[in-house]
């Protein structure tokens, strides 16, 4: 059990980490002409699933750890988490949450 606090400690700061950069990379990028004409969620979407598997591989390279392609998917799927709360914040996250996970 502490195994599973100690995890979900890392993954929820994980994902703030991976939404900040992903919510600054957007703002300094919708300025740019090209980048404008894009609509700013399917631009957070893209980057939040290029960053997101990027960053495992770096973490996974780093602790040199073998990279399997099961963990590449669900780094592919945790990037539409930081998506959402890149888009809506952690209060929506946290509502839907207790919506469908309720004690």
């Amino acid at each position: 059990m502490e195994d599973v606090v100690n995890y979900g400690t890392v993954i929820i700061a994980a994902i703030s980490a991976l939404a900040f950069v992903v919510s600054v990379i957007t703002q300094v990028t919708k300025s740019i002409a090209f980048f404008s004409k894009i609509p700013t969620q399917l631009e957070v979407v893209v980057l939040s699933v290029i960053i997101t598997p990027a960053a495992y591989i770096a973490y996974a390279q780093y602790n040199y750890m073998q990279l399997h392609w099961y963990m590449i998917a669900a780094s592919i799927i945790a990037a539409f988490f930081v998506a959402f709360v890149a888009i809506f914040g952690w209060e929506k996250f946290c509502t839907l949450y207790r919506r469908f996970f309720k004690n």
